[in-house]
Parts: C-alpha cells; sequence; structure tokens
C-alpha cells in the first residue's frame, strides 16, 4: 500500500503519517520544503519516505500521485481544486481536511466528472470538518425528520495572550475575517464573524466556556446531505479557535482595520498586502503559550433535533482526544491527524470506494470509523434527550 500525503512536513501531516506508519509500507512525506519533509521521514521512521513537490506544477504533481493507492491533501485549503483534479486525472482516491466552506462548495461541482472517472473523493475529513460531520450523518439517520445540526468545537484554551496558532494561521485570518455561514430557515445565510457567541457545557477540563461563529465546511454539506429529513438550522461553533479570548480580540481587531487584507494596498508609492505584512510582524511577537495541565483536551460536539416515531428527541456525540505524549501533540492536533488516516486506509484497500466527490456524512460508517478511533485513545460518547408533551 502506497499513500501520499502533501504537506506532510507539516503539524498535521506528521500525525497523518505517524498514524499511517503503524501498518502501510509505503508513506511518501510530500512536500515543497524538501529539507522539512526529510525530517519528517526522519522523524516518522519506518516506511515513510520524503519527496519535494509544488503542487502548483501539475506535472510534477502527476507523476507523484501515479500509481498511488490515495492521496491526503494537508496544504492550505487554497489548492484543494488544484489537487483534486490531479487524482482524477491520475486514477488516485482523494481526502482532505476541508475547504472553510466556499471552496467546499467548488469541490461538490466535480462530483460528475469523478464519477465518470470512477475515482473516489472525499472532502473534508479531519476534526472539524471530519468528525462533526459523521456524528451529524449517523444521528440524523436515525431520526424521521430533522430541525437542526448544531456543531461545538471545544478545547482547554491558552491562559496567556500568546500569538501562537493553535492551527494553520492562514485559515484562521480567513475565519477572523470573512463572513460566517450559517443554513438558517432553510436557507444559507453570511452573518459577521466572531458572532453569536454562547456559553456551552463541554466535559470538564474544558466545562462552561464560550463559543462563535466561523466560516466552516461542515454547514457547506450537511443541509444538503440532510435536505429530506426536512432540516432547518446548521451551524459550526469553536471556541476562539484555541487562542485565549484576549489573544483573539487582539488578532480580530488587527482583522479588523484591515490587516487579513490579501489584496494589493498602496503605501507611500509601494505596493504591499497587508496579510503578508501582519505574518511577517507576527513571526517576530513571542510565540511560548500558556496551556494548563489539560493541555490540547479536545471535544467535538454534535447535536441534532428532529422526530423519530412522532416524539421530539435530541441526539448528541461528543467525540474526546487527550495529547499524546509520545508524538507531543495535543488532542486537538491528534483529532485532525487521525481521522484521515483510518480514512486512507479504507479508501486504499476497497473498504470506501464509490466514484464521485462526498462529504464525510454521506459515505463515513459512523461505528467503524468510531470503533477505530477508539483504539487510538479517543472516546465517542451518545446523549439522548426525549420530550414529552404535557397530558391534554
Amino acid at each position: 500500500m502506497r499513500i501520499v500525503i502533501l504537506g506532510g512536513a507539516g503539524t498535521i501531516g506528521r500525525v497523518i503519517a505517524l498514524d499511517l506508519v503503524q501498518d502501510v509500507e509505503e508513506v511518501i512525506i510530500a512536500d515543497r520544503d524538501l529539507g522539512a519533509a526529510l525530517r519528517t521521514a526522519e522523524r516518522v521512521g519506518k516506511g515513510a519516505r520524503a519527496v519535494e513537490v509544488d503542487v502548483t506544477d501539475e506535472k510534477a504533481l502527476r507523476d507523484l500521485l501515479r500509481g498511488a493507492d490515495t492521496c491526503i491533501n494537508s496544504v492550505n485549503y487554497y489548492f484543494n481544486l488544484d489537487v483534486m483534479q490531479a487524482c482524477r486525472d491520475a486514477g488516485v482516491p482523494y481526502l482532505d481536511l476541508g475547504g472553510l466552506f466556499h471552496v467546499t462548495r467548488k469541490q461538490l461541482e466535480l462530483h460528475e466528472s469523478f464519477r465518470e472517472a470512477g475515482v473516489t473523493a472525499v472532502l473534508g475529513l479531519g476534526s472539524c470538518p471530519g468528525v462533526a460531520n459523521v456524528h451529524a450523518g449517523w444521528l440524523g439517520g436515525m431520526l424521521d425528520t430533522v430541525e437542526y445540526v448544531r456543531i461545538y468545537n471545544g478545547s482547554t484554551q491558552d491562559e496567556g495572550e500568546s500569538l501562537a496558532a493553535p492551527y494553520a494561521i492562514q485559515t484562521i485570518l480567513d475565519e477572523i475575517s470573512k463572513p460566517a455561514m450559517v443554513f438558517r430557515d432553510g436557507a444559507f445565510v453570511e452573518l459577521p464573524p466572531v458572532s453569536e457567541e454562547e456559553y456551552y457545557l463541554f466535559p470538564e477540563p474544558i466545562g462552561w466556556a464560550k463559543t462563535h461563529l466561523s466560516l466552516h465546511s461542515e454547514v457547506a454539506t450537511i443541509p444538503l446531505s440532510l435536505a429530506d429529513k426536512g432540516i432547518r438550522e446548521c451551524f459550526f461553533k469553536i471556541t476562539f479557535f484555541g487562542y485565549s479570548e484576549a489573544s483573539l480580540r487582539r488578532l480580530q481587531f488587527l482583522a479588523d482595520v484591515g490587516l487579513a487584507g490579501t489584496g494589493p494596498i498602496e503605501v507611500d508609492g509601494a505596493e504591499v498586502r497587508p496579510r503578508q505584512v501582519l505574518l511577517k510582524l507576527l513571526e517576530t511577537v513571542p510565540q511560548t503559550s500558556q496551556k494548563p495541565k489539560s493541555k490540547g483536551f479536545k471535544d467535538v460536539v454534535t447535536e441534532v433535533k428532529g422526530t423519530r416515531d412522532g416524539k421530539v428527541v435530541v441526539l448528541r456525540a461528543d467525540t474526546t482526544g487527550w495529547p499524546h505524549p509520545e508524538w507531543e501533540v495535543s488532542g486537538g492536533t491528534l483529532l485532525v491527524g487521525v481521522p484521515p488516516a483510518v480514512l486512507a486506509r479504507w479508501m486504499a484497500d476497497g473498504r470506501l470506494k464509490r466514484p464521485g466527490v462526498w462529504p464525510p456524512e454521506q459515505v463515513v460508517e459512523a461505528r467503524p470509523f468510531f470503533d477505530e478511533l477508539a483504539t487510538r485513545g479517543f472516546t465517542t460518547t451518545f446523549t439522548r434527550t426525549d420530550t414529552f408533551a404535557a397530558p391534554s
């Protein structure tokens, strides 16, 4: 079995590789930074091999993919469409970590071309999106009708004011600066980023925590997948992206004054791009985080309300994870990296073979999936709340 990880030298790529090398013969750590790829391959060991590739080089990418059993795309979502089309043309099953709503919607348009090519693509299979989508498909399938799907992504936060990015800083800046998309009253609606704050009760050690809306891929697909159940609402909320609230407010201010902008502006006769300036400045800021002892505990919650046998029911699924001391990663990072490693195996050995482009909630079998996660230390719990009408 040969599995290619694009962006394999990144934080998530390394976790994916660490999981895969347990039983996969050949794991390709592909990255445009060959030095970083070599260091990652050495750290991962076993069947890992480093390869230099720039995903914008169509020929080099197709040459690399030829003969692979699966490709996991862990590069920035900006390149999802390019990588997808290369996989389709090479006849290689494709899997990514999400497209931040708008790119995901464009990727869905490739469904027919993938179906005709006989190639399977699964969009957004990390934690959020990913685990939450599988929750939604699982819980929604238990109900006759669905009123809403609400997703809450919680983690233990930094207790100081570090600006160390919990994950890809480019994606975080997009989530802070671009309107959040929600599905409300049966239609997609734009709302301000980091809006509609709500305290939500997560398991300890998180407890009550403030959450807020964010642009995310789950909302792009779940309303379509559960349309036949009559779904009226879907949203995604997160706990300040893993920053402390004070740190997030600082970044939010910078975005509000335009420093997250990607377009060029003129300053004293020179053309600059505000985001590039901000990224450069962030490199000079102290990056030491002050996490509690429960550093990196993660809980992904999906609540689905609907009816079953005429009764109003609320179903809730939680998938939780703790840090991995040996791999030196948080529970949140682990829960992003392990699911694509699990699914890549299924796609490579034919357990998941369904030509076309699919969101996880439509093609991932929930119970075997969560059983696999349990072998890696994750816990998934199920709660059902029934509503009984008062006698007339």
